[in-house]
């Protein structure tokens, strides 16, 4: 049964393993012995059976054990039972052999059994030309991106010296590094399939994954990487938004000249460890601090820091400190890799789109890759924040009525009614029932109420009026909404998370023109300068939208800007909260 099992390699293991195997060789030597003792056939077979199992896995050749060949054309083949016998052994251990995981087992095993476990990507004592385009890739992995760790690459490089570059004939000659050579490799090259195509982030509600990585996928891939160089390989996988490969460009800028070794990461949260933080901070950057718990020896070594990092020279622990400590090379790749997963968390992206990003406050229409409009706006505070969704612009309305969100009402209006129902009035608000009566705040027993109120509370159309002179509409489920606004001050700042949640837009005049443009040919269209009378004479009036631009509303804290990096403030802490949760190690 054992030879049944592996035909190609144990069709003599009677002959060559038996003396590797005395405690088997004993038990099948009593055999006839232990029949006669009248056991249950049963019970008999069963023995065989694990016996079987033991002894096909006391002959397997997994990586980690030498298997030194006596000539170089002999290698394949040993190489190609190595492989065999590593991936059973991996699979009795959850993906696992000679120590390291293998990425997605079960595909690296259906790429060798798709070739009868022949190699991949050596031949016989050389590495292919595609086993080494995958090797300088893996090394050069940050280009896209990706951290090469994720992908072997330190063990890769050792045995690709030890297998190339090593004169020691027992190296060369040993399929055992020759075989794990091969395992790692299509391990990497799944990886970074995967990594390429959709990232590392888990899909949430709004994410698009691609369902389309079957066994055929990666077989495939591994046929164009044989033929292909790898940058036109990684180009099939990525992302083709122009905002993508934007940063893309600017991160290969951005490498040549950055010291992406890892240092301590100022958790500005943790108040308690800050003295220790700092001060491993700075010995990592070559400042000694005999103590930390010494004020006097630390504020001296963040003056030496501060000094020649260009900041004010005062010895203290600030925000301002913690900021720029963490400011790193590697942070700074981090926050890059980060965003390009999220543009890889895209959908297919329609030709034309209405873009807001809410770290960079600024909203962007996109026209065939082209940015037509771009205008500042205002997003929520980290409290109160504007959410991530993708949704359709269906209607404008002029003049619009503020129907103010229940979240409002609970957090700023109802205390406010439970000290002064004469609140409403002074806001110019109006109290309705769901009848469209008017109800007398001062009626109205608040002392009672705490999640919420059997009433709305409507604001009327006017210059006064926190939606401005008009409002853009968008199905979804957090009543949130594009408008103008009467406080457009707030767009001069530079930091604009200021809103209940809603996107508040300078530029509302000319998204307006643009959206009726794309209208004007439409039955039943509003004219422009229909919608131009009414805002002068200050009437309200709702105007379809026939021709609909999708709306997404993202969080990139990272962009590509003439081939530099531009970033921006992680202001609700999603880059943290990522960070921890995928690339803590990192």
């Amino acid at each position: 049964m054992c030879c049944a099992i592996a035909p190609k390699w144990y069709s003599n293991c009677e002959e060559r393993e038996n003396e590797k195997t005395p405690s088997v060789a004993i038990v099948l030597h009593n055999l006839p012995y232990m029949k006669s003792k009248h056991l249950s056939p049963i019970v008999f077979a069963a023995f065989i059976i694990i016996l079987t199992i033991v002894s096909c896995k006391e002959k397997r050749k997994p990586i980690g054990q030498k298997e030194v060949v006596t000539k170089t054309e002999e290698l394949k083949l040993t190489v190609a039972e190595v492989i065999e016998s590593s991936l059973e052994e991996a699979e009795d251990n959850g993906g696992r052999v000679g120590g390291i995981d293998l990425h997605e087992f079960e595909k690296v095993k259906g790429l060798y059994e798709d070739q009868s476990y022949a190699p991949l990507w050596t031949n016989n004592g050389a590495w292919l030309p595609a086993g080494d385009s995958l090797y300088a890739f893996v090394r050069h992995a940050a280009e896209y991106g990706l951290y090469p760790q994720d992908y072997h690459a330190d063990r890769i490089d050792t045995l690709h010296w030890k297998t190339v570059r090593d004169t020691s004939r027992t190296n060369r000659l040993d399929a055992s590094l020759w075989a794990e050579s091969e395992l790692l490799l299509t391990s990497a090259l799944i990886k970074v399939v995967n990594d390429l195509k959709v990232g590392r982030l888990v899909a949430d509600s709004i994410l698009h994954r691609d369902t389309s990585l079957s066994k055929m996928f990666y077989r495939k891939a591994l046929d164009s990487f044989r033929v292909m160089s790898t940058a036109s390989f990684a180009a099939t996988l990525e992302p083709r938004h122009k905002g993508y490969q934007d940063l893309k460009a600017a991160l290969q800028s951005f490498l040549p000249g950055a010291d992406l070794t890892r240092r301590t990461h100022i958790n500005t949260k943790d108040t308690l460890h800050y003295a220790a933080q700092v001060s491993r901070r700075l010995v990592e950057d070559s400042i000694a601090v005999a103590d930390p718990r010494d004020s006097v020896l630390l504020a001296a070594g963040i003056r030496s820091w501060q000094k020649a990092h260009g900041m004010k020279v005062d010895g203290r622990m600030s925000a301002a400190l913690f900021a720029r400590m963490n400011r790193t090379a590697a942070d700074t790749f981090l926050q890059v890799a980060l965003t390009l997963d999220r543009y890889k968390s895209l959908p297919t992206m329609p030709a034309t789109y209405v873009w807001v990003n809410i770290p960079s406050y600024r909203l962007d229409v996109v026209d065939a890759d082209t940015v037509v409009l771009t205008s500042r706006v205002v997003v929520g505070k980290p409290e109160t924040r504007t959410p991530v969704l993708t949704s359709v612009i269906s209607d404008m309305i002029t003049y619009p009525l503020w129907h103010i969100p229940n979240s409002i009402i609970v957090k700023d209006i109802l205390p406010a009614l439970k000290k002064d129902p004469g609140y409403l009035a002074r806001k110019g608000f109006s109290l309705v029932d769901d009848k469209h009566n008017e109800i007398d705040p001062y009626t109205v027993d608040w002392s009672k109420y705490n999640k919420g109120i059997p009433y709305t509370v409507v604001q009327g159309s006017g210059d006064a009026n926190a939606l401005g002179v008009i409002k853009f509409n968008f199905p979804n489920n957090y009543s949130v909404y594009l408008h103008d606004t009467n406080q457009r001050e707030f767009f001069s700042r530079a930091k604009r998370a200021l809103s209940h949640g809603c996107v508040r837009v300078a530029s509302w005049e000319d998204l307006s023109t643009y959206l009726l443009s794309r209208d004007s040919t439409a039955a039943n269209a509003v004219p422009l300068d229909s919608m131009q009378t009414w805002l002068l004479r200050k009437e309200k009036h709702v105007i379809p939208l026939h021709n609909r631009v999708p709306l997404y509303i993202r969080y990139f804290s990272a962009e590509g800007k003439d081939g530099e990096l531009a970033l921006h403030e992680d202001i609700y802490g999603e880059d943290r909260r990522l960070r921890q949760t995928y690339f803590a190690t990192k």
